[in-house]
């Protein structure tokens, strides 16, 4: 072997081959492009399309099931329309804009349960966030693309029954065209109070789910804390109120459904029920709901800023 081949064989630096990969030439979108398109597969994971017909099962059987009531009245509105006419049915005790969330909000705890899991714990477990984190898109869009997404999704399941209360309204009355103008200001509230409602169960539910990669774990962890936040300051509300206690008082603004419930008042003018305090109002539970979506919200970015990848 030649001085020059044993120079050339023993030199630190490599060759380069052209292997015939086809570089890419179109336009780089940058990071706003990259969370749109992790907002979307996200949104489309929720609710399992793309994905076998047993990913689709718990979404759509639990909305299905939270908007039941509103499609009963819709379906058989004209029949309640007429026994409400002849006082046979109190319009007190139906489904309306302002209890329908307090009445069975249980389905919305079990939704997110079932799949606030799903936007995150999977890349978790599979360790594919380097993936995501070393190309244009930050921890931080990472974040909030897919808080945005359930937000998203959550909206639309509150929103659903909300719509055929409207509907069904409308074709309670004789005079529909009416009947529209006189309805739509009733149902204008539920757009920001349900937006409200999104905001703060989802932040609550991806938050905690972000602390475990394994679904199972992190779907227990959720119903646990929906019961013990929801529950235990309720009664020990009970139990100081009885007893004379005025710091209880504040104690319903941490409960997640309860709290949002009460916020939800606030947005259609009604009062608050007589079994929690007057000197609480209702634009407390507002606020208590912002803070609330903010705090976890800030729980969530944190964690995936801290998170190893």
């Amino acid at each position: 072997m030649s001085a020059d081949n044993r120079v050339a064989a023993n030199s630190p630096a490599g060759s380069i081959y052209d292997l015939g990969y086809r570089h890419y030439e179109g336009k780089r979108r940058g990071h706003w492009f990259a969370a749109w398109s992790l907002y979307v597969d996200s949104l489309r994971g929720i609710w399992g399309f793309g994905r076998p017909m047993s990913a689709k099962a718990a979404p759509f059987i639990l909305a299905g099931l939270y908007a039941l009531p509103a499609v009963v009245v819709l379906a058989f509105s004209s029949t309640i329309s007429k026994s409400i006419a002849t006082g046979e049915t109190n319009p007190l005790d139906l489904p309306n804009y302002a209890n329908y969330f307090g009445g069975i909000g249980t389905f919305i705890v079990l939704f997110l349960v079932a799949q606030a899991p799903e936007v995150v714990c999977r890349d978790q477990r599979y360790q594919v966030l380097p993936l995501y984190f070393t190309r244009a898109m930050g921890r931080f869009d990472y974040a909030m693309a897919r808080l945005l997404s359930l937000v998203t999704a959550l909206f639309l399941v509150l929103m659903v029954p909300m719509i055929a209360l409207f509907i069904g309204d409308i074709l309670m009355s004789a005079d529909a065209f009416k009947a529209i103008g006189n309805e739509l200001p009733k149902a204008l509230p539920t757009i920001p109070s349900n937006l409200l409602i999104a905001a703060s169960m989802a932040s609550i539910a991806l938050a905690l789910s972000s602390y475990s990669p394994r679904r199972a774990y992190a779907a227990v962890g959720l119903l646990a804390y929906f019961l013990l936040v929801e529950f235990v300051p309720l009664v020990i509300y009970g139990i100081g109120h009885e007893a004379g206690a005025k710091w209880v008082d504040y104690l319903p603004l941490i409960t997640p459904n309860t709290g949002l419930s009460r916020a939800n008042d606030w947005f259609f003018g009604a009062p608050i029920p007589s079994d929690f305090s007057s000197s609480v109002g209702a634009g407390a539970y507002v606020l208590a709901g912002f803070v609330s979506t903010l705090l976890f919200t800030g729980i969530l970015v944190w964690r995936y800023r801290r998170i190893a990848a």
